[in-house]
């Protein structure tokens, strides 16, 4: 319950619109409740107690209904209105959080999982806000209205009429308790299922290739099997309600009917008035039968809520300057890096990092880099090349030990201003389904139309946008489907030269473009990492080769360190090995 109460500060935004429709709501539900009076008066007539038209009376009711649907009308559309703003602001809050989530949140939760969480589990919120509470507020007042009614025309009748009301609330309560683990699980599942959609959409062409559609089909077929199965066992147990509840209405019914027609052959209630009382009665029990439909609606909801409010509680990333549970030292400053004021010096200290608990992947590393000094990353897949380069802009914390910039721990910069000045072209490139010009100005939206061209000359894809119909403005399809991977790899480069950043990050940047292009590559690289300090990981020696110092990691540790030239002079050493591989290689090519 508590997940589901979060939900109604989000309701701030839209107080005036909701007062307004609650007041429509209470006009209507006033409407309704006048015309069993109405009815009473008729009934009189027609008996032929006082002398009068029934016409006017009838024409009332008329206008009774028309102003009643006039007004629920205007209550729905209101309603709707405020229900799909909470909705909007909910979801803006919820991506933004997502945003700022920790990498490590997303190396631990599929990404079909977090998209059930934006798109499925809004949906029941959407529903208690846009009719769900509307309708407990309408049934709220239609119950205390016509017990009002009841009790003023006749208390000892209500009071028979008001002792099975007890059998319906314990039967919306009983079935309440069990409904919300059932759509729990339900909710639960769909995010599996999303999850396996996500993955077998992404790897399409692995699965065609491997001529698996069959198998993935059957797999998802599985995972919808068991949505069914456990949407089916939850709408079970939520149509159990209906029966019980009319078994006890038709039974306070029949009730109603012996004991207030015996007083009517008392002479204790006239006809006209056992007619109204029965309406009356009826508007007594619609709420109460509606109470499942409440009580459905609200788990629906809870349990929504709790899975998008789990999610908002996940930590994320300080905007300013956040500190590790390790570094408790209170902070003295938030610095707003500018790339005029960055030098561009980098110490590691004693640093230790793991993605999981208790399988490190660094092991106290130490390692000083000069302002402007270009820094080669050597090492076999797993050595933790990746993640020493992702702690400088802090996309992961280290467990152990920090890193210093211009003698500053990085924990006490602007996160953002911080990022802004480190450049990192990833081992696999990600595009955005949109222009060729709107992937390049991803990190410079304000960059103009030359200092675009520049930034793809300096990747070497500018003669390929040039060649292009459209140039800049081709659309790349999604994720730059439409490119090549070594044109993928070139336009992400390009996207990080525009930035200008003071330190440089290649992390196995010219992996999948041909021979001629990674030297043209290498050439602007050259000349562009002067002044800047780079670090290029690479597997290959040859990508290393400009590299004022080359370290090489293994198990997570620093084995060789040194320059180009000191390193070839190492017998069986790492990269004297790796560069006589190279060369033999080179060699059987030609």
């Amino acid at each position: 319950m508590q997940y589901f109460l979060r939900l109604f500060p989000y309701l701030r935004r839209s107080r005036r619109l909701l007062v307004i429709t609650l007041v429509m709501a209470a006009l209507s539900q006033a409407a309704m409740l006048l015309m069993p009076k109405v009815v009473q008066e008729i009934v009189r007539q027609v008996l032929g107690r006082p002398v009068g038209s029934i016409a006017p009376w009838a024409l009332l009711i008329l206008l009774l209904a028309i102003i009643k649907g006039g007004l629920s009308a205007t209550e729905t559309i209101l309603g709707t209105r405020v229900g799909q703003q909470v909705l909007q602001d909910l979801r803006q809050e919820v991506y933004a959080h997502i945003c700022r989530l920790k990498l490590r949140f997303f190396d631990i939760t599929h990404s079909g999982e977090i998209l059930s969480r934006v798109t499925a589990d809004m949906d029941p919120i959407d529903g208690f806000f846009s009719w769900g509470a509307r309708l407990i507020f309408r049934s709220t007042l239609l119950f205390i209205g016509a017990l009002s009614f009841c009790l003023n025309m006749n208390w000892r009748l209500t009071l028979v009429s008001l002792s099975f009301i007890p059998l319906i609330s314990v039967t919306a309560l009983i079935i309440g308790l069990r409904l919300r683990p059932a759509w729990q699980a339900a909710r639960e599942q769909v995010g599996d299922f999303t999850s396996g959609l996500e993955e077998t959409l992404s790897g399409i062409r692995v699965v065609k290739m491997n001529v698996q559609e069959q198998r993935e089909n059957e797999k998802l077929t599985r995972a919808s099997e068991i949505i069914r199965q456990k949407t089916f066992l939850a709408n079970r147990i939520d149509a159990t309600y209906y029966p019980l509840t009319g078994l006890w209405s038709g039974v306070a019914s029949l009730v109603i009917l012996a004991y207030g027609g015996l007083q009517v052959i008392r002479g204790q209630l006239t006809i006209d008035q056992y007619v109204s009382f029965e309406m009356y009665i009826i508007f007594l029990m619609v709420p109460m039968r509606m109470l499942g439909w409440m009580v459905s609606g609200m788990q629906r909801a809870a349990v929504g809520a709790r899975r998008v409010f789990e999610l908002l509680d996940e930590q994320a990333e300080s905007l300013s300057v956040e500190r590790s549970a390790l570094n408790e030292t209170p902070v003295a400053r938030t610095i707003n890096v500018q790339r005029s004021t960055l030098n561009g010096d980098l110490v590691f200290q004693n640093v230790s990092f793991s993605y999981r608990p208790g399988e490190p992947v660094l092991r106290d590393i130490n390692l000083s880099v000069s302002a402007g000094e270009i820094v080669g990353v050597l090492g076999p897949t797993g050595s933790g090349k990746s993640a020493l380069v992702a702690l400088i802009p802090r996309l992961y914390d280290p467990v152990e030990g920090r890193i210093l910039i211009d003698d500053i721990d990085a924990r006490d910069y602007d996160l953002q201003a911080l990022r802004r000045q480190v450049g990192m072209v990833f081992q696999e490139p990600f595009l955005f389904s949109g222009t060729i010009r709107e992937n390049i100005v991803f990190g410079r939206p304000d960059a103009g139309p030359a200092e675009i061209e520049e930034a793809a000359k300096r990747a070497a894809i500018d003669d390929f946008i040039a060649g292009l119909e459209k140039g800049y403005d081709t659309r790349i399809g999604e994720r730059g489907l439409n490119l090549s991977g070594g044109q993928q790899q070139r336009l992400a480069l390009a996207r990080t030269l525009l930035m200008d950043p003071r330190i440089l990050i290649l992390d196995d940047s010219t992996s999948s473009v041909d021979a001629d292009t990674e030297f043209r590559i290498q050439e602007a690289l050259a000349e562009l990492m002067v002044g800047r300090t780079s670090f290029i990981i690479s597997q290959r020696a040859n990508s290393v080769a400009v590299a004022n110092r080359i370290i090489v990691l293994d198990h997570g540790e620093i084995i060789e360190q040194g320059t180009p030239r000191e390193l070839a002079q190492i017998p069986n050493g790492h990269y004297r090995k790796l560069l006589d591989v190279q060369k033999a290689l080179s060699g059987a090519d030609s």
